[in-house]
């Protein structure tokens, strides 16, 4: 049977129009590629003073004189790193502004944490603290290491609402919000709160890789919730209906979404409030990576019933980190998966408590203790915890609104005005109007877009023939004839003829010419010549 693309997963078929549009353009052709969602841009503060940090470190202690290139490791907490921090910062600050930048930033670290944070702890300890962090030389103990804790949870509140100040959370950091997510899943299974069969609600359209983790990996049944762009993306009441069900055991919410990247409305909100209140038991996993992309003091299920959502967020996606894979889960001391775990039934809990036996002493671990576990397979709990320095990199990202309120609103100022230019610029290029019942609630991370809706700005003419083309060799024409990739929209629960087409990557030129392209690729139709690469000419 031959292979069809649009069954695949849509970074799978992203690939094979690459791999195509390359095939035909030239191995070193340069492509627009409008799939990508790594920022091409970051924020300096946080990187310069990461690596200042690192060169602190190095300043701390040398080594063995015949041995330059040997750092030996102090053996315990000998150095005031008060004063020798600040012998550092002025030795360093005047020989390049990278380093100033870097090194008043960490000054401002070191006294919050001291001064808000710790305010009965030796400040020279905790300077001692994240610059051994910093090195990486040593096992993270904790997992997640004492200072990333306070500062995650305030970050949180910050976020997400004062109402949240009041709560306490646990931290899980893993690779990216993505291994975060998965992890979580996956401990919910090992432990029996979710099972094969069992019903999970997800909001859609949707980002993709989350339908495939729970049908094809634990073979669940995904109940979709569908937004449609015909109620400005807004969910129909017969769908909320579908969460009363009680064979339902989880929502799994984006918001803003991916690739429809508007915030959830306030009526569905309340909606899923009040069926929360009639099944408290309800589990929601809430990924909010794309939260600081929208205008601060959005609504959210987090704030409103903290106790039964499970939130996500990743620094990559707000300071150009996608390399860094750095990613954070917030677990609620008084969770509902710890509520669920304590309802089992005794042969139930007997079984999956088995797993943890020989690496837990007394009683039954909480959830956030079977996360950390499994996170290293159990048998290793001992190593677990993210790597040292990317605990450092999420603590130093995390203070930044606080530390630096006015810088921080300037670059988030930038970050949403250059994203909202790149969605102008795109639909400009698309030939058709971009219309916002919420532009205060929108990401401009990425685009859902209806290609029969750019057929039709075209004219009658083109309508009408481009209504024939199959969508997999449209996507194909449009790569191997103006070199740009975008992906196809059905796979994320979008129209059947719709694409994804991410922004973070592209500037407002590029933006713009990538719209101009899917447009003038949909007009060839309409007066087709013959093209060696399409099937049968286009």
């Amino acid at each position: 049977m031959p292979l069809n693309p649009l069954e695949l997963s849509p970074f799978t078929a992203k690939d094979l129009l690459v791999k195509h549009a390359r095939s035909v353009l030239g191995a070193d052709a340069q492509l627009l590629d409008a799939s990508r969602g790594g920022p091409n841009w970051q924020q300096r503060t946080i990187q310069c003073a990461w690596h200042a940090l690192g060169m602190y470190a190095d300043y701390c202690h040398g080594g063995p004189v015949e041995k330059p290139t040997i750092r030996l490791l102090p053996s315990g907490a000998s150095l005031n790193h008060v004063p020798h921090f600040a012998r550092f910062a002025e030795a360093v600050a005047p020989m390049r502004e990278t380093l100033e930048i870097g090194v008043s930033y960490l000054q401002r670290v070191w006294e919050y944490l001291a001064d808000e944070l710790s305010p009965g702890r030796w400040p020279s300890d905790i300077i001692g603290a994240l610059t051994a962090a910093a090195t990486g030389a040593y096992y993270p103990t904790p997992p997640t290491l004492d200072f990333v804790k306070p500062v995650a949870n305030r970050y949180l509140a910050h976020l997400f609402g004062n109402s949240l100040i009041g709560e306490t959370f646990d931290v899980y950091l893993d690779n990216g919000a993505t291994a975060a997510f998965s992890r979580v899943v996956s401990t919910m299974s090992r432990n029996r709160l979710i099972n094969p069969g069992d019903k999970v609600a997800m909001v859609s359209p949707l980002y993709e890789p989350m339908k495939d983790l729970f049908t094809n990996q634990y073979g669940c049944r995904v109940v979709p919730i569908r937004r449609e762009r015909s109620r400005n993306w807004q969910v129909a009441a017969e769908d909320v209906a579908k969460l009363d069900d009680p064979e339902l055991k989880l929502l799994v919410i984006v918001s803003p979404g991916n690739p429809v990247d508007s915030t959830l409305d306030s009526q569905f909100l309340d909606d899923i409030e009040q069926v929360v209140k009639r099944r408290p038991e309800l589990v929601i996993l809430s990924d909010y990576v794309y939260a600081n992309f929208v205008t601060r003091g959005f609504d959210n299920v987090l704030a409103r019933m903290p106790r039964n959502v499970v939130p996500f967020y990743a620094p990559s996606k707000d300071f150009g980190l996608a390399g860094a894979r750095i990613g954070v889960a917030w677990i609620h001391t008084d969770s509902v998966l710890d509520a669920l775990l304590q309802r089992q039934a005794p042969d139930v809990a007997a079984e999956v408590d088995a797993r943890y036996e020989t690496r837990w002493a007394t009683g039954r671990p909480a959830f956030y203790n079977r996360l950390l576990m499994d996170a290293a397979g159990v048998s290793f709990s001992h190593m677990s915890g993210l790597a040292t320095p990317a605990e450092v990199l999420v603590t130093l990202c995390a203070r930044l609104p606080v530390l630096a309120p006015d810088e921080a609103g300037s670059y988030f100022r930038w970050l949403r005005g250059e994203l909202a230019g790149r969605m102008e610029a795109l639909y400009d290029g698309l030939g058709i109007e971009l219309v916002r019942s919420r532009p205060d609630a929108c990401s401009n991370y990425s685009a859902l877009v209806s290609l029969d809706e750019v057929a039709a700005a075209r004219g009658p003419d083109c309508a009408s023939t481009f209504s024939d083309v199959p969508l997999w060799d449209f996507l194909k024409h449009l790569a191997h004839s103006r070199g740009t990739i975008i992906m196809p929209g059905p796979a994320f629960g979008g129209e059947d003829r719709s694409a994804r087409i991410c922004l973070t990557s592209l500037g407002n030129t590029s933006c713009r010419e990538v719209g101009r392209n899917i447009a003038e690729a949909i007009g060839d139709y309409t007066f087709p010549t013959p093209c060696p690469h399409c099937d049968g000419g286009s």
